[in-house]
């Protein structure tokens, strides 16, 4: 059975960006279907999306075996894409994230945050100006409290499946100091245990600032993608509810994927 990925295209650079992202990501890879969506608002808009979305497949499909366009309107954009992605067993949702100026798009932030809030399946956002160059090294940001095989865990294992990447397991407190506690040790160990073929390395910090530590991470380890979950991270729960949490999406550099249960 094919997966189905999904990109969301409202015909900004950003979005023709994570077209070209999920392209490349999946690159000749026969197992994957790549869908180009659109949501269109007028009826006399529809035949130039078509003409968009075509020109688009074609170009693409140098690089993808399989690809199709679906175009369609409604009320609400958030509602029609999750209707859509649950109608298709969606595998995973590749959208990007335009900036707060952008008012006439469907991808400003709070569209790619609450899309990525939906329980439908993975979402990775990507930045404007990401390129794929790989998915060599990829970060799991985790709390490693209630370490446990859920389905988010599961979903996890399918995406790195995918890369078969070096896998990075971070966890950020400011309580870390030269040894750590008896509770993070059985907590990491279970999470070893659960992630064993994919050798992870744990890494501990002790910084206040998360969105430091997470940045200095990317940067020295040159992580391709963060994965973040509501059981890898109280963080996640926060993500959408505050300026401040949104932060890291917002800011980074590299393409983040959510993960909910």
């Amino acid at each position: 059975m094919l997966k189905v990925v999904i990109v969301p295209l409202d015909f900004s650079e950003t979005s023709f960006n994570a077209a070209h992202y999920a392209a490349n990501m999946y690159r000749n890879r026969a197992d994957i279907t790549l869908v180009l969506y659109h949501f269109y608002s007028k009826a006399e808009d529809v035949d130039v999306a078509n003409n968009y979305l075509k020109s688009l497949q074609t170009e693409l499909s140098v690089d993808c075996v399989n690809i199709e366009t679906f175009s369609e309107s409604g009320s609400n954009f958030i509602e029609c894409l999750e209707a859509y992605s649950h109608v298709r067993a969606a595998y995973m949702i590749v959208i990007g994230l335009t900036g707060k100026s952008a008012i006439t798009q469907w991808f400003s932030g709070s569209n790619t945050l609450k899309m990525a809030e939906k329980n439908v399946c993975p979402v990775l956002i990507v930045p404007a100006d990401a390129k794929y160059t790989g998915t060599t090294n990829i970060l799991i940001a985790s709390e490693m409290r209630y370490v446990e095989e859920t389905p988010v865990l599961l979903a996890v294992k399918r995406i790195l499946s995918d890369f078969k990447p070096n896998l990075h397991v971070l966890n950020v407190d400011d309580s870390h100091y030269i040894s750590l506690t008896t509770g993070y040790k059985i907590e990491r160990d279970k999470m070893e245990e659960l992630l064993s073929e994919f050798h992870p390395e744990f890494y501990f910090m002790r910084l206040f600032d998360f969105h430091e530590a997470i940045n200095l991470f990317v940067r020295d380890k040159q992580i391709d993608m963060i994965i973040i979950g509501p059981k890898f991270h109280g963080f996640f729960s926060k993500l959408f509810k505050t300026q401040h949490t949104k932060k890291m999406i917002y800011q980074s550099k590299v393409p983040v994927l959510a993960v909910h249960e």
